[in-house]
């Protein structure tokens, strides 16, 4: 059986959304100088979610509440609290309950972020457009809105809102980031190089940054610019797996297969379950000709996620390459059936 070898595939190096950990849920100031009961329960309460003692927090502004029962404050920031218990059905009734005693954007905002944590992501939207006809220049809002637009494909719509956070924090870098992420999906490859480099000014110790600036030069044929900066994004987070994984994917395409393998190994040695890293080093064995360790390292691939198709796919290619015409057509079949569509340019000659 005689087969035009394909290119094996490197796995998906770019991370299209940075996901920052929220720092919106807002603490209230300190009221007064304690002299009413409520108030002393409320300040307590304030400093032990400082100290993250939740749990006190929680009985605090509970007395609190129970005291002044209107204490707006109080429903707000025991929901918070309840946030970060991750009660978020909890949290989001003390949210109900504070916007009943003032719509407060901060209110609307921590509630959106309950309902996302739940999974409601249009609940979430809602919650933070009623944040922004609220507080027009509430910047958290416009970039969490424009991170579930972006989710759901909504590219053009993500880029409105990044801009919009951007406007409101000059100094946004995820804003920029997941904004430069945005414009790579809709392939302005050079529009989101200048978004990265600009979240990396605002924050040059950025891993994440780094590691989509390299994808988006390694989609433009850029190698020596990406193996470059994947290496700043190893440099800050040492023990990034992905971008170790990329950097082997931009030697690869550079036809540094040594190399290649070298960062493979280091992604495996980091996530032993990495079945991407598994399987791009088996392209790299391929192109050494290694092809009784290409196959295994495809297996491994395939054993971590059963239905990763270009790991059957490219076990197939190597299979071919040992003579093993019914276990490459088999493999092949069976990377069509998981939706491969290049698989159908091996299963011609398959009986």
């Amino acid at each position: 059986m005689k087969k035009v070898i394909f290119t094996l595939f490197a796995a998906i190096s770019f991370l299209p959304l940075a996901k920052a950990q929220t720092d919106s849920i807002v603490k209230a100031k300190v009221l007064d100088d304690g002299s009413q009961d409520a108030e002393k329960f409320y300040n307590a309460g304030i400093s032990a979610f400082a100290a993250k003692n939740f749990q006190s927090a929680l009985s605090n502004f509970s007395e609190a509440i129970g005291k002044k029962a209107d204490f707006e404050r109080a429903w707000y920031n025991r929901g918070t609290t309840k946030f970060e218990m991750k009660d978020y059905t909890g949290a989001i009734s003390d949210f109900d309950k504070a916007l009943t005693l003032a719509q407060s954007p901060d209110s609307y905002f921590s509630r959106g972020q309950a309902k996302y944590a739940m999974g409601n992501k249009p609940g979430a939207v809602e919650d933070y457009t009623k944040t922004i006809e609220v507080k027009s220049d509430y910047a958290q809002a416009y970039y969490y809105r424009g991170g579930i637009k972006f989710e759901n494909g909504d590219y053009k719509g993500a880029i409105e809102d990044f801009t919009a956070a951007i406007k409101v924090k000059p100094d946004y870098a995820y804003a920029y980031n997941d904004r430069g992420s945005a414009k790579r999906m809709l392939d302005d490859i050079d529009g989101a190089i200048s978004d990265y480099n600009k979240a990396l000014v605002a924050n040059s110790e950025m891993a994440f940054a780094y590691n989509n600036i390299a994808s988006a030069k390694r989609k433009k044929g850029d190698f020596k610019g990406a193996i470059s900066d994947y290496s700043e994004a190893i440099r800050i987070q040492k023990d990034y797996y992905i971008a170790y994984n990329n950097r082997g994917s931009a030697k690869f395409d550079a036809g540094d297969y040594a190399g290649a393998i070298e960062d493979f190994n280091k992604a495996i040695a980091l996530k032993a379950d990495y079945a991407f890293a598994y399987n791009n080093r088996a392209t790299a064995k391929f192109k050494q000709k290694d092809y009784k360790g290409s196959i295994d390292d495809c297996s491994k691939a395939i054993q971590l996620n059963a239905s990763y198709g270009y790991a059957y796919m490219n076990r197939g290619i190597a299979k071919e390459m040992l003579r093993d015409d019914a276990g490459a057509c088999s493999d092949w079949k069976k990377a069509k059936e998981l939706g491969i569509e290049t698989a159908k340019n091996y299963t011609g000659d398959c009986k």
